[in-house]
C-alpha cells in the first residue's frame, strides 16, 4: 500500500507538468517560427521590394530565429551568392558568344565588373561581421554599380539576371540602413 501511494504525487506532478505544457502552448505566442516569419516580414516591408526580400530570406532557415543584425547579414550573404551565380552566367555567355562581337565585349565588361565586385563583397561580409555596418554598406554599393555598369552594356540575355540581382542588393542596401 505504502507503494501505491508514494506513486500519487508523481502521477499528479506528471498530469500538472503537462496541463502546464500544453497551457503554454496553446495561449503563449513562444513559436519561434513565427516571431521570425513577422520580423522578417516588418524588415522587408521597409525595402523596395518586399515579396522578393520575403522570399529571399525565407529560403534561409536561419532567418526564422535570427534578429535584425542575423537577417542583416544573411541579406548580404544572399546577394553575394547570386553575385557569384551572375557570374557564372556571365561567364557562361562568354564562352559560348557567337561571331556578335559587340555582344562578346559587352560580356567581357560585365565578367569584368562581376569578378571585381565578388571579392568586395565578401569583405563587406568580414566588416560586418567586425560590426562595421558602414564598410559593409560600401562594399553592397559597389556590387549595385557593378550591376548598373552591367546593365548598361544593353546585353538583353542579361536583362533578367541583372534586374534580380540588383533588386536583392538593392533591398539588402536598405536592410543594413537599419542597422545605422
Amino acid at each position: 500500500m505504502a507503494s501505491q501511494n508514494s506513486n500519487i504525487p508523481t502521477k499528479i506532478l506528471v498530469i500538472i507538468t503537462l496541463i502546464s505544457l500544453g497551457f503554454n502552448n496553446y495561449f503563449l505566442p513562444i513559436d519561434a517560427e513565427e516571431t521570425g516569419k513577422a520580423l522578417i516580414e516588418s524588415t522587408c516591408k521597409k525595402t523596395q521590394y518586399p515579396e522578393e526580400c520575403i522570399s529571399a530570406l525565407e529560403s534561409d532557415p536561419g532567418s526564422f530565429t535570427a534578429n535584425l543584425t542575423g537577417l542583416t547579414r544573411i541579406a548580404v550573404e544572399k546577394s553575394a551568392s547570386k553575385l557569384v551565380e551572375t557570374l557564372h552566367i556571365v561567364d557562361m555567355l562568354v564562352q559560348n558568344a557567337t561571331s556578335d562581337y559587340p555582344t562578346w565585349g559587352s560580356l567581357v565588361l560585365c565578367r569584368y565588373s562581376y569578378n571585381t565586385s565578388v571579392p568586395q563583397i565578401q569583405e563587406g561580409l568580414q566588416a560586418f561581421d567586425r560590426l562595421k555596418f558602414g564598410k559593409s554598406y560600401k562594399s553592397v554599393e559597389a556590387v549595385k554599380r557593378a550591376v548598373i555598369d552591367c546593365d548598361h552594356q544593353g546585353v538583353k540575355r542579361l536583362t533578367q539576371v541583372n534586374t534580380a540581382l540588383l533588386r536583392l542588393i538593392e533591398d539588402t542596401m536598405m536592410i543594413l540602413h537599419l542597422l545605422f
